[in-house]
């Protein structure tokens, strides 16, 4: 099924990248990652989007299935690609002329393939345009938007049934499996994808007590045991007890758009010290989404994060233990992991339109985790939540 206002939609992303490469001095792009030439394209089919900075129609070249690329797609010119060695002559034959410099998504392409456009390109300059991609998908359309808003509130209507999946639930498993069955039933397709290279995300972390402060490998601040060294974070089999935080840190997808949301429960009363460290980063969300206006400095923001939890006396565990993530905020999208960043030293400038998934949190080694996140639009007047669910301590 096409997106709505698909060929409008589609033309000015295309305009906005086109602009990028033309001032970065670069002829055209060969993008082969499947986010981005869906964002510029309108399908997620095997297939190479060359964008010419020069040339206003893209060429689509698809491997499979060319019939489901031209169902969808708003790219004019889609053509069968046989095999990587006719890339050229098809790109010569759409432009004119081979590139003199050629942007490559060289943060996440393999070097194997690399090396290929290398030979198949042999007099010409391979120049890294990911930073111009991601750039350019770091401010959304009203379209997107309304996408991650429609996420937020797949997230709260599910957020609404943690209480009675806790009655029934023995384990984290048992919980995930019964969350991750309502957001399939709600039209979530079970696919939360990252850009980073070896980031393999299924959903987030449900994690309870103990088994939250457990550190892995994980892009965030939390980790958990996960089920073996195969994947080692996220929900384990180990029991859900009473009196300790159960963190809920499950992201929902509406048409590929992403909602990053997170909410502790506890099967009983907790300690007050968790509702402390959970009040503090209320305070950085509110200080952090009040601040986050249009100009300011991404890294400002996160400086205000770090003094919030000194004050506090949290920072020892704040965003991570023993291992932190420098960082509080991460921008949302097709990618959980899009920019902008609030983090260490950022010199991003925050603009209308971003929209960024706050998750200011606290470890307690050996206890549990406290905190929350929550998906915000940067607005004129600062940013803007799109969860509705309290963000409050929920006592089952």
């Amino acid at each position: 099924m096409a997106l709505p206002k698909t060929e409008n939609e589609i033309t000015d992303r295309l305009n906005r990248f086109r602009e990028e490469l033309a001032a970065h001095q670069v002829d055209g792009a060969l993008l082969v990652q499947t986010v981005d030439v869906y964002y510029l394209s309108g399908t997620d089919q095997d297939a190479h989007l060359w964008v010419s900075s020069f040339q206003k129609n893209p060429l689509l070249m698809v491997r499979k299935s060319i019939l489901r690329a031209k169902e969808v797609s708003a790219v004019k010119t889609i053509i069968p690609l046989p095999s990587l060695s006719h890339i050229p002559n098809l790109i010569k034959k759409h432009t004119r002329r081979l590139p003199k410099r050629l942007g490559l998504e060289m943060d996440i392409l393999p070097a194997g393939l690399y090396l290929t456009y290398q030979k198949l390109f042999p007099d010409t300059e391979m120049v890294d345009i990911s930073s111009l991609i991601r750039r350019v998908r770091m401010t959304k359309s009203s379209y997107e938007i309304s996408r991650v808003k429609m996420a937020a509130q797949m997230a709260d209507v599910m957020y609404e049934q943690v209480p009675s999946f806790l009655e029934k639930a023995e384990t984290e498993t048992d919980l995930a499996l019964r969350v991750e069955a309502f957001y399939r039933g709600k039209g979530h397709p079970g696919l939360v994808r990252a850009r980073g290279f070896n980031s393999a995300i299924y959903y987030g972390h449900i994690l309870s007590g103990e088994n939250s402060s457990v550190p892995s490998s994980s892009m965030g601040p939390t980790g958990g045991k996960g089920l073996g060294p195969f994947y080692s974070q996220g929900a384990g089999k180990g029991k859900i007890a009473r009196h300790v935080p159960i963190i809920v840190d499950y992201a929902s997808n509406v048409e590929g758009y992403i909602a990053d949301q997170t909410r502790i429960f506890s099967l009983g009363t907790l300690k007050e010290k968790f509702h402390r460290a959970h009040d503090a980063m209320l305070e950085v969300q509110e200080t952090i989404s009040r601040k986050g206006k249009p100009g300011i400095r991404a890294g400002e923001l996160y400086d205000m994060a770090l003094q919030i939890a000194e004050r506090a006396g949290l920072i020892d565990g704040f965003m991570g233990y023993p291992d932190p993530v420098p960082f509080v905020a991460h921008g949302v999208g097709l990618e959980i992991d899009e920019w902008p960043i609030i983090g260490r030293n950022s010199t991003t400038i925050l603009d209308e339109g971003m929209v960024i998934a706050l998750e200011p949190k606290v470890i307690f080694p050996g206890e549990g985790v406290v905190g929350i996140e929550n998906v915000f639009v940067v607005t004129r007047n600062g940013m803007k939540k799109l969860n509705r669910f309290p963000d409050e301590i929920c006592i089952c």
